[in-house]
């Protein structure tokens, strides 16, 4: 007969109940030494430091949002009116009318720069936050443009960022093609938008 114990596996952490608004948030608390970010209840912005449960994420993202020092991005140079145009001249190129068949919506040209920040394990932001060229918007996604590739399957992207109320979306990266040097163009879906309760 074997001496090895059948252990049960450990439970998942439980969700996080705000103490003020008694909402379920779609968050956990972490397991160890696991990363964790600032996520506010967007109802009374109660600040909490955990994870995401991504499957709550899904139906509740609009029940929190990142705390603003994640997409803080004071310290980076301005990106001139001029560069953005090259760089958005360089990702409206032409489209087959095959691909045209698979867009589920029309893109809208735009020329913005938006803070983002990378997105790792349980949502939670990595790295720096940094600029990033907006070249198009339709209904499910965005066209960017930035100076190097994106090595995560997600961003979080605030639109708006001067705004009162700036909007925060976490993307998934869907494409990514190299254009002129420096430039990669970016395709993303957008999965989520957060804390759309928000009042200021």
């Amino acid at each position: 007969m074997s001496n090895q114990v059948l252990r049960k596996p450990a439970p998942s952490p439980a969700q996080i109940e705000c103490g003020t608004c008694q909402q379920k948030l779609p968050l956990r608390l972490t397991d160890g030494d696991e990363p964790a970010a600032v996520w506010l209840c967007a109802k009374c912005n109660v600040s909490f430091v955990a994870c995401c449960v991504k499957e709550a994420l899904l139906k509740t993202a609009h029940l929190i949002r990142l705390d603003e020092r994640f997409f803080d991005v004071s310290g980076w140079p301005a990106i001139s009116l001029s560069e953005r145009q090259r760089a958005i001249k360089l990702a409206s190129r032409t489209v087959s009318a095959d691909m045209l068949d698979k867009r589920r919506s029309e893109r809208v040209s735009q020329s913005l720069v938006v803070p983002a920040v990378r997105i790792g394990e349980g949502f939670v932001p990595v790295d720096d936050p940094f600029p990033l060229m907006v070249a198009n918007l339709s209904r499910e996604g965005v066209g960017m443009v930035h100076s190097e590739r994106i090595d995560t399957e997600y961003i979080a992207v605030e639109f708006s960022p001067s705004s009162q109320s700036p909007i925060q979306v976490i993307v998934r990266i869907v494409r990514q093609r190299e254009l002129t040097s420096p430039y990669f163009e970016l395709g993303g879906e957008f999965m989520v938008r957060l804390g759309s309760l928000v009042t200021r």
